[in-house]
């Protein structure tokens, strides 16, 4: 008989495996086909979903000045051309009055690979003798398979500028970096430059300090009465460090295993871009003590100085993380998502198949429940109404007659049946 209840218990936990199973299989299938919804998704790569620009004016060999992209409405994603060929935004610098506007915009850093995915571009107008000399908002780049390249185009900040084109060849950005190393190590061989009018907690004061009357050579240590300070890694408004346009760097200082390292030199103009103004690029080397020096150039703006800040000198991250367009953040989110609800789930059902075969293993059968003693008594009966009594001729079968009197350790009787009046007899 048990071999028949185990043999049912065992046919029944196979039943329900059987359905865990097939439960498993529409998971698993559903994981599956999200690679093909992503798939679908991707037509909104920006690779494949763009808008072509084609205007002839935008070559780098156009000499005339009259266009200006600010009055563009720029919306999305862009691929250039002229004249049918496929064409990019210079990567280099273009002359002034060129691309059919006064300053010509181009990208600085050079273009990206095509696993490079998305990548954010500096964008850069020449004027006066710099390349750089006014900045425009960066923008994003990819580039795509066959060979050409697209662009989240944005409204320039000033008028005269426009986004040029080019069907030569351009030049892919590199991301190694090699430390650069300078002798002799400018962390012991500075200048002190301890100008306290610096500070960028200084304003307006209707005499502005100009940093392009100083004869600057070589690295600089900065000071603020006799604190150590640093030039600004983040905006400063206008009108401080006793001039019109402050200067401070982009992209955070280094660490001191980065060496020395290029940053970039932006000036605010109150217009609501922080690197409206570009300047010189200068070179930056964190060093032992916790202080930072700098190679200072002379500015490309009269009416500017370096800022300088006394702050707490802990260095700052500088790795740049790849970016990715919304369509591919979505759809890798999607199938994430997906991969994470199918694996919880197969998880509980293991854990409930577990459960049930531990069940039956350790859970009684009816058959041997049914053959253990039973409690004669309610659970909800008074302790003191809770005995048994006694029956010596009693033939019922669920239990015993025990003699107690005859059993008890004062009793030196051997015969049966005797003392019967000690018994508590119920007829």
């Amino acid at each position: 008989m048990a071999c028949i209840i185990l043999f049912k218990g065992f046919i029944k936990a196979l039943s329900t495996i059987s359905v865990i199973m097939q439960v498993s299989t529409l998971i698993l299938a559903f994981i599956m086909v999200t690679p093909v919804m992503t798939t679908a998704a991707n037509l909104t790569d920006p690779c494949n979903n763009y808008t072509v620009l084609n205007d002839a004016w935008r070559s780098v060999n156009n000499t005339y000045n009259t266009y200006c992209d600010q009055s563009v409405s720029w919306s999305g994603w862009y691929r250039l051309f002229i004249n049918g060929l496929s064409a990019h935004i210079p990567d280099t610098c273009v002359a002034m009055s060129r691309c059919g506007t006064s300053f010509p915009l181009w990208i600085r850093g050079g273009h990206p690979t095509v696993q490079d995915g998305v990548v954010t571009r500096d964008v850069c107008a020449n004027a006066y003798t710099y390349c750089c000399f006014y900045g425009s908002y960066p923008i994003r780049v990819k580039a795509c398979p066959g060979n050409y390249y697209v662009y989240e185009l944005l409204k320039p900040t000033i008028c005269n500028l426009a986004y040029c084109a080019d069907v030569g060849s351009v030049i892919i950005s590199s991301t190694a970096a090699t430390p650069v190393v300078v002798t002799p190590d400018p962390c012991y061989t500075y200048t002190v430059l301890d100008d306290p009018w610096r500070a960028n907690s200084s304003q307006k004061s209707g005499i502005y300090k100009r940093d392009i009357f100083v004869y600057w050579s070589g690295w600089y240590r900065l000071f603020i009465n006799g604190l150590s300070a640093h030039i600004p890694d983040t905006c400063v408004a206008v009108y401080s460090c006793g001039t019109l346009i402050p200067l401070w760097i982009r992209g955070g200082h280094p660490t001191v295993k980065d060496g020395v390292v290029t940053r970039d030199v932006c000036g605010n103009d109150g217009s609501g871009y922080c690197c409206y103004f570009g300047s010189f690029s200068i070179r930056v080397k964190a060093c032992p003590g916790n202080y930072y020096v700098y190679e200072l150039r002379s500015p490309s703006l009269e009416s500017s100085v370096y800022c300088a800040v006394v702050s707490n000198m802990s260095s700052i991250n500088t790795t740049v993380t790849p970016q990715t367009s919304s369509a591919e953040s979505s759809s890798s989110w999607v199938l994430i998502t997906a991969g994470v609800i199918g694996a919880a789930f197969v998880m509980c059902i293991i854990v409930m198949v577990f459960m049930l075969i531990r069940r039956k293993r350790v859970t009684p059968s009816a058959e041997q429940t049914s053959k253990e003693p039973q409690p004669q008594h309610s659970a909800v009966e008074p302790p003191e109404v809770s005995y048994m009594t006694l029956d010596p001729n009693s033939t019922c079968p669920e239990y015993n007659t025990l003699d107690i009197m005859k059993r008890s350790s004062e009793n030196t009787k051997s015969s049966e049946g005797q003392y019967l009046d000690y018994y508590n007899i119920v007829n």
